[in-house]
């Protein structure tokens, strides 16, 4: 009873169609598929893990692949799955798989920050469709108050403001 219970652990990830294998069927085959699992062709995919690997700091670990960590990453955003259907999908463990998560979405923060950026950095001027629209104005007026009324309190000089 005690060596069943304790000692002897029964596998449980035992599919054929392993992460890599599975993913590198995907990535093969019918364009279709890839972009049904991934919301991207092949060739997209390929040069994302790529960029993510070379220029954005992702590395491969022991046991899996920056291709595989990429692959885990897009199918749980493109399919909105659980982290159990992705341990079943790609026979990894549930710790693996939010590890991975997490690693691949650094990455990815990183990528934006280079490529999401404001025209003007330190929002100096208003656009011409806000400063024209009552709707919208009002709102950065207020804000514009309440900052440099906080700034001027911050320095003491809280006599200006009454």
């Amino acid at each position: 009873m005690y060596h069943n219970t304790y000692v002897y652990k029964e596998p449980c990830m035992v599919s054929y169609n392993i992460g890599m294998r599975w993913l590198i069927e995907i990535l093969n085959g019918h364009w279709v598929r890839c972009v049904n699992m991934f919301r991207m062709d092949a060739d997209t995919f390929k040069s994302l893990s790529l960029e993510l690997e070379t220029m954005y700091g992702l590395k491969p670990s022991r046991w899996m692949s920056v291709i595989e960590k990429v692959g885990m990453f897009l199918y749980t955003l493109a399919l909105g799955a659980l982290n159990r259907e992705v341990q079943e999908r790609l026979q990894h463990s549930g710790e693996t798989v939010s590890r991975n998560f997490n690693e691949v979405l650094r990455s990815v923060c990183v990528l934006i920050a280079d490529l999401i950026r404001p025209v003007d950095p330190e929002f100096t001027a208003t656009p011409l469709e806000i400063a024209m629209n009552p709707r919208y104005m009002p709102h950065f007026k207020v804000k514009n108050i309440l900052f440099t009324s906080c700034y001027y309190i911050s320095k003491g000089y809280n006599q200006i403001l009454k």
